[in-house]
C-alpha cells in the first residue's frame, strides 16, 4: 500500500520497491569488502615477498662480494707451497659465500648455489664478458632461492599470509649476485745492468756480503751451466805444472804464483826463483826430493839443481876439499862440465853457441865469442868459476830464436873424494811459466776461443794479474785463484769483461746472480698469472744504459726460439713473455742503470695497450742506483710538488723522504705521472746496493707495495726471497667488485 505525505497534514504513505533496493546494497557491500580484503591480502603478501626478496638480494650481494674478496685473500695468502692456487681459492670462496649468507639469515648451498666463472676480455667486441662453469675463475655468482616444495626446508617456498584464500599459499623467490676480481694489465720493468752478475765473480761488492767460498760455488755453478768441454781444462782450476827429465833425473815444478812446489828423484841442492820483474831469490837450504819454496812475487822461472852421485872403485861417494872430480851441470839441452878446481870447463849443446861468459868467485868476469857458432867449446880460466852465462840460438817456427841461460858451478872440491874415484853430477833444470806452456798444459792450443770477444791470451793475463783472485782471508776452501787455470777463473773473466750478449752470447745459459734469481721470479710470475686464470695480461720492459720494450726474440742460435709479440705487447701469451726473459743475461745490452728510461717505457706501453676496465700495474725492480738518464730529459719536478704531502709516511705532516739527485727526481716525476693516470707501481729492491729509499718512495707515491730483498748469506737465500716477492706481487690482485647478473649458463 502506498503512503502519501501532504504539505498540510504531513501525513506519509508507504511506496512499494524500497526493500528490494536495500538488498542490492548489501550484496554490493559484500562484494566490495571481499575485493578490498583480496587487495589488502595481496598487498600484504606482495610487500612481504618484496621485503624477503630485498633481504635475500642484500644477503647474496654481501655473500658474492665476500666470496670474491676471499678469492683475493686466498690468492695472497696461499703461499708458494700451495700447488693449485686457483682451486684452493675457489674452495675458500664457496665456503665464505655460504657463511656470509647464513649470517644474513639466508640459506645458500655452497655446492649448488655458488658458481664460478671467468671474466675475460673479448678482443672482437673490446668488452669484458663472463663465462660460467670454467676454471680457473675470477668471478663468482651466488644464488639464493626459496623454491623447495618442502616449506620446512631452509630453501622452502615462502609462506604467504592471505594468498592461501585464493589457492596460493606459498611463493617462489630466486635472487642472484655476481662479483668479480678485476683483470690486470701488468708491465714488469727489469734491471739489466752489469751489477746484476756481481754475486757470481770475485769483486769488492760481492766481498762485502758473501764469503769467498760462496763466490767460488757461484762461479762453479755458472761454469757447469756453460758446458764447455775443453780438454785438460779443470773445473776448479789448477796450477801450471812442468816436468823435465835430464841425465836420468826427473823433476817437476808447480807454479803457484809466488810459491813453487818442487819434486825430483835426485837430491835437491838449490832452487832459484826468478820473478816477472827480473829479480831473483835463491834457496840453498833445500834437500831431499821435495821442496815447497815460498817466494815473494809472481814467479816466471824456476831453476832447480840436483846432485846425482856415482860410487868410486872403493864403493864410497866420498867428499873432499880442494881439487875433486869433474862435475857436470845440465840444462835445456846444454851440458857444462866443470873441472875439479872449477878453473876450466867444457860446454856441449844441442843448440848453437853464440856467447859463453865466465863469472868468477872473485867478482871478475870473462866474455867469450863463439865464432863461428858451434855446438861445443872449452875454456881454461885463471880463476875459479862461480857461474856461466850461455847465449845460444835455435831454429823454430821458421825463424831463429835466441836465449840466455845461467849454469852455476858447484863449490870447488865437492862431488867426490881423492881416494875413492867417485863423482857427483849436478843437474840444472830450468822451468818457465810462459803463456805457451799454459796453453799446452790446459788444452787451449787445441780449442779455439769460442766467443766473439776475449781471447786465451787475455784470459791467461787475467789469471796472472787480477787482484781480487788473492785470498786475503786464508779461506780453508783454497779460494786463492792467482795462477789457477780452469773453469772458475774463465767464468770470472767472462762475467767481468764480456758479460753482454754481443760479447759472450752463451751467458744466458748460466746461473749468475742476482740476475738468475730475478729471472726465476719472472718465470714464477708468468706461471702464477697463468694458473690463477684472472685474465691478467703482462708485458716486459728492460733497462740498462738504454731501455726498450721487449717484444721479440730473433737469434741465430738454434737453441733460442723465435718470439714476436709486437702486435700485442701486453699479452696473455705467458709462454712468450717467459721466453723474453729466459734467454737474457745480466748486461745483455749494456752496463749502466737508467731506471727512469725503463719506467718511461712502461708508462708508454700501458698508455698504448691497456684494456678498458683492466687494472693497470707496473712492477719496477733494481739491484742498484739509477746512474744515467736519456739526453734532453727534464729532471725538474712540477711547480706544485709538495714533499710533505706526497711522502708523509707516518701522518705527522712532515716528509719522510727527500732527494736532491737529478736522476732520482726524474724517476719520481715519472712515477707521479703514472699515478695521475691511475697506474699502480709495486717496487722491489734486491741486494744491499739497491736504492731502497727511492724504491720505497716510488711505491708509496704510486699506491703500491715496496718489497725489500737485502740478500741473504747465499744465492739460495736470495732465490727464495725473490721467488716469494714475485709470488706476493702477483697475488696483489685488485679488490672485488659487484656487478649486475650478466646472465649466461
Amino acid at each position: 500500500m502506498k503512503r502519501l505525505c501532504t504539505h498540510k497534514n504531513l501525513e506519509c504513505s508507504s511506496q512499494p520497491g524500497h526493500e528490494s533496493r536495500r538488498g542490492i546494497f548489501i550484496v554490493v557491500a559484500v562484494l566490495c569488502f571481499t575485493a578490498l580484503a583480496a587487495f589488502v591480502s595481496f598487498a600484504v603478501d606482495l610487500g612481504f615477498i618484496n621485503f624477503t626478496r630485498t633481504r635475500m638480494q642484500n644477503a647474496v650481494d654481501a655473500a658474492a662480494l665476500a666470496a670474491a674478496q676471499e678469492i683475493t685473500y686466498a690468492v695472497q695468502h696461499a703461499g708458494p707451497n700451495v700447488s693449485d692456487v686457483a682451486a684452493y681459492a675457489q674452495d675458500e670462496a664457496g665456503d665464505m659465500a655460504a657463511y656470509v649468507a647464513e649470517l644474513n639469515g639466508v640459506y645458500v648451498d655452497a655446492n649448488v648455489d655458488v658458481e664460478f666463472g671467468r671474466r675475460s676480455y673479448n678482443d672482437s667486441t673490446e668488452q669484458f664478458e663472463f663465462e660460467w662453469g670454467v676454471t680457473p675463475a675470477n668471478a663468482i655468482r651466488v644464488t639464493a632461492r626459496r623454491d623447495n616444495d618442502d616449506a620446512s626446508a631452509p630453501d622452502g617456498k615462502l609462506p604467504l599470509f592471505f594468498a592461501g584464500i585464493f589457492g596460493h599459499s606459498h611463493a617462489k623467490i630466486l635472487v642472484r649476485a655476481v662479483a668479480y676480481v678485476d683483470s690486470r694489465d701488468i708491465v714488469v720493468v727489469h734491471d739489466f745492468s752489469r751489477s746484476m752478475n756481481f754475486d757470481s765473480y770475485y769483486n769488492y761488492e760481492a766481498a762485502s756480503r758473501l764469503t769467498r767460498s760462496q763466490v767460488r760455488e757461484n762461479l762453479l755453478t755458472a761454469w757447469s751451466d756453460l758446458d764447455l768441454n775443453i780438454p785438460n781444462f779443470p773445473n776448479d782450476g789448477a796450477y801450471l805444472t812442468q816436468t823435465s827429465t835430464d841425465s836420468g833425473v826427473t823433476t817437476t815444478v808447480k807454479f803457484k804464483y809466488d810459491d813453487a812446489e818442487v819434486t825430483t828423484d835426485g837430491e835437491l841442492s838449490e832452487v832459484k826463483l826468478e820473478y816477472t820483474d827480473g829479480s831473483t831469490s835463491t834457496f840453498t837450504n833445500v834437500s831431499g826430493t821435495t821442496a815447497n819454496v815460498d817466494g815473494s812475487k809472481n814467479i816466471y822461472k824456476v831453476t832447480v839443481k840436483t846432485s846425482v852421485s856415482s860410487a868410486g872403485s872403493d864403493g864410497g861417494s866420498g867428499s873432499g876439499s880442494g881439487s875433486g872430480p869433474p862435475v857436470t851441470v845440465s840444462g835445456s839441452g846444454v851440458d857444462v862440465t866443470f873441472s875439479g878446481d872449477r878453473k876450466s870447463y867444457s860446454v856441449s849443446s844441442t843448440k848453437q853457441l853464440v856467447y859463453v861468459d865466465s863469472y868468477f868467485t872473485n867478482g871478475s868476469y870473462q866474455y867469450h865469442d863463439i865464432n863461428p857458432y858451434g855446438y861445443s867449446a872449452s875454456f881454461n880460466e885463471s880463476n875459479a868459476v862461480d857461474y856461466v852465462w850461455i847465449y845460444y840460438r835455435y831454429y823454430s817456427s821458421g825463424r831463429w830464436r835466441y836465449k840466455w841461460e845461467q849454469y852455476d858451478a858447484p863449490p870447488a872440491g865437492s862431488g867426490g873424494s881423492s881416494g875413492g874415484g867417485g863423482s857427483t853430477s849436478v843437474i840444472t833444470q830450468t822451468f818457465f811459466d810462459t803463456d805457451n806452456n799454459v796453453k799446452a798444459a790446459f788444452g787451449m792450443n787445441s780449442y779455439s776461443w769460442p766467443y766473439p770477444y776475449g781471447s786465451w791470451n787475455g784470459y791467461i793475463d787475467h789469471v796472472r794479474t787480477y787482484a781480487e783472485f788473492r785470498d786475503n782471508d786464508n779461506d780453508p776452501a783454497n779460494t786463492d785463484y792467482r795462477e789457477r787455470f780452469g773453469g772458475a777463473t774463465l767464468m770470472n773473466y767472462l762475467l767481468l769483461y764480456f758479460s753482454s750478449h754481443y760479447e759472450c752470447p752463451d751467458l744466458w745459459k748460466t746461473r749468475h746472480y742476482p740476475f738468475h734469481a730475478i729471472k726465476e721470479g719472472h718465470l714464477l710470475l708468468c706461471n702464477f698469472l697463468q694458473d690463477l686464470g684472472f685474465d691478467d695480461e703482462v708485458g716486459m720492459v728492460s733497462y740498462d744504459t738504454n731501455h726498450r720494450i721487449e717484444v721479440a726474440l730473433n737469434e741465430s742460435d738454434p737453441d733460442i726460439p723465435w718470439v714476436d709479440i709486437s702486435s700485442d705487447p701486453i699479452t696473455s701469451d705467458y709462454e712468450s713473455v717467459r721466453r723474453l726473459m729466459l734467454y737474457k743475461q745480466a748486461s745483455h745490452y749494456s752496463n749502466a742503470t737508467n731506471m727512469g728510461g725503463g719506467l718511461k717505457d712502461a708508462i708508454a706501453l700501458l698508455d698504448a695497450n691497456k684494456r678498458s676496465g683492466a687494472q693497470t700495474t707496473i712492477i719496477l725492480m733494481t739491484d742498484g742506483n739509477t746512474n744515467t738518464i736519456d739526453g734532453g730529459e727534464n729532471t725538474s719536478l712540477p711547480g706544485d710538488w709538495d714533499w710533505d704531502a706526497l711522502f708523509d709516511y707516518d701522518g705527522d705532516g712532515t716528509r719522510d723522504y727527500f732527494v736532491n739527485g737529478a736522476q732520482q727526481r726524474y724517476v719520481l716525476r715519472l712515477a707521479k705521472e703514472a699515478v695521475d693516470k691511475g697506474y699502480t707501481i709495486h717496487t722491489m729492491a734486491v741486494g744491499i746496493d739497491a736504492d731502497r729509499d727511492l724504491m720505497e718512495a716510488i711505491a708509496w707515491l704510486a699506491n703500491g707495495h715496496f718489497i725489500n730483498i737485502p740478500g741473504g748469506s747465499s744465492v739460495e737465500d736470495m732465490e727464495d726471497e725473490v721467488r716469494d716477492a714475485f709470488n706476493r706481487i702477483a697475488a696483489f690482485v685488485p679488490p672485488a667488485r659487484l656487478t649486475n647478473d650478466p646472465g649466461g649458463n
